[in-house]
């Protein structure tokens, strides 16, 4: 029942990892990642996070196979942090600098900007990881880490399913869309109705997709005692050389970043 077949947030299949990192192994990799995102979300200056998605995305647009599919990637996270700038400028805040149909807060921008910016630059590092390193390794690392089964066969699922749900929102927003249920002639509140009939039709799929695969597992005889034998090589040199330069990295954000 299991797919280890690599899947990238970038859209894309493939036997290894891809990225400029896929020679460091996952157990360098994943710390890192996890405490890069804390030093970003410890920040008080908009400029360190800022500093940090702007270096991640010129490297990683330089270096990933589709620049458009990283680009289309990037969309989501970027919507996510301009509403949470749109909630924090409009409910955060004492002094009022402005009014657009509610009053705008001077503290309410800094907060959202700054939130914005970590919102970023944390995104960029979760691709750039995943980009990196396939699944099959990012699980041989938590492995290695004693992360639970249970959160590791959850992840794994995850993985697999997210582009399943992703194919039949497609399919089903293309049929819609064939029937003319977003025409131009419809008001803004009808097309959101019917983005509600999908996403209704979407729950009650997974849900059944899920009775049957939690049947199929159980058919194979799953159970929680079940696992993958791994066999985990020796750190090399630059994994160690990796280290040192991500702990003097992270020093240098937390330094910047607090004072």
């Amino acid at each position: 029942m299991y797919d280890w077949s690599p899947q990238s947030l970038l859209g894309t299949s493939r036997a290894s990892g891809t990225g400029v990192f896929s020679a460091i192994d996952a157990r360098v990799l994943l710390p890192a990642a996890f405490v890069s995102i804390v030093a970003l979300a410890v920040t008080k200056h908009w400029y360190v996070p800022a500093t940090v998605f702007l270096v991640i995305f010129c490297f990683t647009l330089y270096t990933t196979p589709s620049r458009k599919l990283y680009l289309k990637l990037l969309f989501y996270p970027l919507t996510v942090a301009l509403f949470i700038f749109v909630i924090q400028i409009y409910t955060y805040g004492s002094t009022v600098v402005a009014t657009v149909i509610w009053p705008i807060y001077a503290q309410g921008i800094a907060s959202g900007w700054l939130l914005c910016w970590r919102v970023l630059a944390s995104v960029s590092i979760l691709i750039l990881l995943v980009e990196s390193k396939t699944q099959l390794e990012l699980m041989e690392g938590l492995a290695w880490f004693k992360i639970p089964i249970e959160v590791r066969d959850l992840m794994s699922l995850m993985f697999r399913y997210v582009s399943v749900i992703s194919e039949e929102f497609t399919t089903m927003f293309n049929a819609q869309k064939s029937r003319l249920g977003y025409s131009g002639k419809l008001s803004w509140i009808k097309k959101v109705q019917n983005l509600g009939i999908i996403g209704g039709m979407l729950l009650v799929r997974s849900y059944d997709r899920s009775s049957r695969v939690v049947m199929s597992m159980m058919a194979r005889g799953y159970s929680q005692q079940c696992d993958i034998r791994y066999e985990f090589r020796h750190f090399a040199k630059k994994d160690y050389l990796f280290s040192i330069v991500s702990l003097v990295v992270i020093a240098g954000i937390v330094l910047a970043g607090v004072a």
